[in-house]
Formats: C-alpha cells, sequence, structure tokens
C-alpha cells in the first residue's frame, strides 16, 4: 500500500515507492530501497536529507512516498538487513524486475551514434569532419537529451557497448563532458563546446592502422609513438574541417592526455599550461576507457577507476577540483546499477554514502544478501554488468 509518510514516522520494513532524487538531478536513492534500520537513520539525518528538501519545508514536514508491509517485525538496531513481513518473506532484487534501460534514452542514443557512423568515415581524414553534420547533430538537440544528469551516468553502464569502441567512446565523452558542464553550472554554450571537444577528442585515431589501435598486445615503442600522435592528428582534422578558431575546443583535444606533472603527451606541458577543456577531459577519458571493454583490457568497476583517479589526483597528473566533482557526482549516480562480486555473486548497489568522494556502496545480492563494501572483506567489485550482462543467469 503506498501512502505519505512523515521522516520521523518511517519504519523498517517500507520499501521507498518513488525514487529520492536532488534538486541537481542526481538519483540519491532508487525506487524500490528497502527501508532497515540503518538507511533509516541516514533519511532522518538532516545533513543527509538538507540537499532534498523543498524550499519552505523542514525535516518534521518532509514526506516520502512509500510502499507500506502489512505487518512488520522488529529487528536490532544494528542489522541492516531487510525485515521481512510476517509471512510474507520480501524477494532479493531481480533484475528482470527492474527498469535498467530507458528506451527512449537508447533510441535517441541509437540515433546519435547512427549519425556519428556517417561522420567518422575515411573521407574524414582527407576532408575533414562534415560541418553541417554537426551543425545538425546540435540543433536536433538529441546529444543535448543525452546528457540528462538524472538517467545518463546508468544508462551508459546498462547499454551494451558492442561494435565499433572508438565511436562509442566518443559518445561517452561527449556525455559525461555534458554532464561535467551541468555540474559545474557552466553557461549552455560553454557547456556545448565542451561537448564537441568530447566528441572529437580522439577523431585522430582514424589516421592510425587499426592493427596498432587493435592489438591485443604490448605496443612497441615505434607503435606507441604513433598512437601518442593522436591528439595532433585530431587537431590537424578539425582545423581542415573550420573550427581552428574555436581555441577552447582545439585546447581541450590537442590537451586531454597532457597531465599536471608534464608526464603527459603530446607536449609534455605541465598543470598551469593545460586548459580547463584539456582537464576535464582528461579524466572524463580514462574513466570510459577504463570502464570499458578494450581489445587489450577488459572493463573495471567504476570504483577502481575512483582510486587510479584519486591517485593521479594526488600525484599532481590530474586536476584535484575537477576531479573531485567528477567522482562524486559519478560515483552518487551508480545507484540502481547492478555488479558482479568477486566470486560471481551479482549485486544491486543500493546505497552510497554521500559524505566522502571514495564511498564503496551497500550492494544486495539476488540471494538477498547484504554488504556494505566499505566495511565488509568479504565482498568487492569486480565490474559493472550492462542489462544484458545483469539478465543472464
Amino acid at each position: 500500500m503506498k501512502k505519505q509518510v512523515l521522516l520521523k514516522d518511517l519504519k523498517p520494513g517500507m520499501t521507498l515507492a518513488q525514487a529520492l532524487i536532488s534538486p541537481e538531478g542526481d538519483l540519491l536513492m532508487g525506487a524500490g530501497t528497502m527501508l532497515t534500520v540503518f538507511v533509516i537513520a541516514l533519511l532522518q539525518d538532516p545533513a543527509y536529507m538538507t540537499d532534498v528538501l523543498p524550499n519552505g519545508i523542514g525535516m518534521d514536514e518532509m514526506t516520502l512516498c512509500v510502499d507500506v508491509p502489512v505487518r512488520a517485525e522488529r529487528v536490532p538496531v544494528e542489522d541492516i538487513a531487510p525485515v521481512r513481513s510476517d509471512g510474507d518473506k520480501r524477494k532479493p532484487p531481480d533484475p528482470a524486475q527492474d527498469s535498467l534501460l530507458d528506451p527512449e534514452y537508447v533510441q535517441t542514443y541509437d540515433m546519435v551514434m547512427a549519425q556519428l557512423e556517417k561522420m567518422f568515415n575515411s573521407q574524414t581524414i582527407s576532408r575533414g569532419i562534415d560541418l553541417d553534420a554537426i551543425g545538425q547533430l546540435i540543433a536536433d538537440r538529441h546529444l543535448e537529451r543525452l546528457c540528462d544528469g538524472a538517467r545518463a551516468v546508468a544508462q551508459l553502464h546498462n547499454m551494451n557497448r558492442d561494435g565499433n569502441y572508438l565511436l562509442h567512446h566518443s559518445l561517452h565523452c561527449a556525455i559525461l563532458a555534458g554532464l561535467m558542464g551541468r555540474w559545474l553550472h557552466w553557461p549552455q554554450e560553454y557547456r556545448a563546446r565542451l561537448i564537441l571537444a568530447g566528441l572529437l577528442h580522439d577523431v585522430g585515431k582514424l589516421r592510425i592502422a587499426k592493427d596498432i589501435l587493435e592489438k591485443p598486445s604490448r605496443l612497441s615503442r615505434q607503435e606507441l609513438e604513433i598512437v601518442h600522435r593522436h591528439p595532433t592528428y585530431s587537431v590537424e582534422i578539425l582545423t581542415k574541417s573550420g573550427l581552428g578558431s574555436e581555441a577552447d575546443l582545439m585546447a581541450g583535444v590537442l590537451q586531454h592526455h597532457e597531465r599536471g606533472d608534464g608526464s603527459g603527451y603530446p607536449s609534455r606541458i605541465k598543470k598551469e599550461m593545460i586548459s580547463p577543456f584539456g582537464k576535464i577531459l582528461a579524466l572524463i577519458d580514462v574513466y570510459d576507457s577504463m570502464t570499458s571493454n578494450r581489445v587489450y583490457a577488459h572493463k573495471t568497476s567504476p570504483f577502481h577507476v575512483f582510486d587510479h583517479l584519486t591517485a593521479d589526483m594526488m600525484a599532481g597528473k590530474l586536476d584535484a577540483e575537477y576531479g573531485v566533482l567528477f567522482i562524486k557526482k559519478v560515483c552518487h549516480a551508480l545507484t540502481g546499477t547492478w555488479v558482479r562480486l568477486k566470486g560471481g555473486e551479482k549485486a544491486k548497489i543500493i546505497y552510497i554514502d554521500q559524505s566522502r568522494t571514495n564511498s564503496l556502496p551497500i550492494v544486495e545480492t539476488t540471494e538477498g544478501n547484504f554488504y556494505d563494501l566499505a566495511h565488509d572483506s568479504r565482498a568487492k567489485i569486480m565490474e559493472m554488468l550492462t542489462m544484458s550482462e545483469a539478465l543472464l543467469s
């Protein structure tokens, strides 16, 4: 039975009937989350709820839409497992019952991919990108609609990435760039240029032989030098396309592999010389690459990537100001997605602590087991699962 319940009246055994979303569009807690003693304590914490309270509404007046069971048993305060209704055990999460993919989002994504396939071809290398095609892509606003903060990150992880890696990676980076522009509250025009920089940053790879780009083993020194030229190739192609006067865009494309300590390429410049676009695209490029399957590497857990990004920020390679924001926002957007744990168990992320950027989630397995990965050494996330992977038995 659905009803509006005051925060102070929440009881273990109830279930969130509607997702809890911040004013910025971030998913804080998904619909269907079981309210345990642990979760209720979070929802009744003013520090957690401050960003969710509507204007003029205090904690004492805030209500949530919940499903209320007929009867619920009491549980010890320290027990974070869900309370079972007497005589009616709650079923563990089932990916088949989750709306993991938004059909409208997938349709728009496929539409943009089809446009990219026409733009990224052999003619692009010799003639440059078709500016009319870029203009149409922006005018249609399909790309902008993909940068929807409330669902974009989860959708990218739930969709299959089979096929042309370069196209998927380019589109993912454009979407993540659009999200960063929103999170930074940049003006729409500036955000649009960042999206375009994310979309086109790797176009220079069209000039590199596939047997090098898709080589499953370690690249030779000569092959690595060729790959390191791709930002320069991208700039040459975009200049030929008529985009040379777009200073922010061109700087981001050229600098997305530069590092603040001077260890990057192609120019080995240091932090003070790297543009905001370059610093942001560096974060986005690493995140999407490491969370995707590549010929030479299997995708890894976003939480492992967050550790990698944090280490690079601490070492002065990546920008900490942009990096902390990116990790925090992407991390929290993963609520409700499915993962594979060490040992092969499938689990759903049900909660991620909002207070820390390096938080590990609480997950519930298909067997109904709960793990707080920040404190339970028995479980570790190995990878995110796409919808089709989550549905496989």
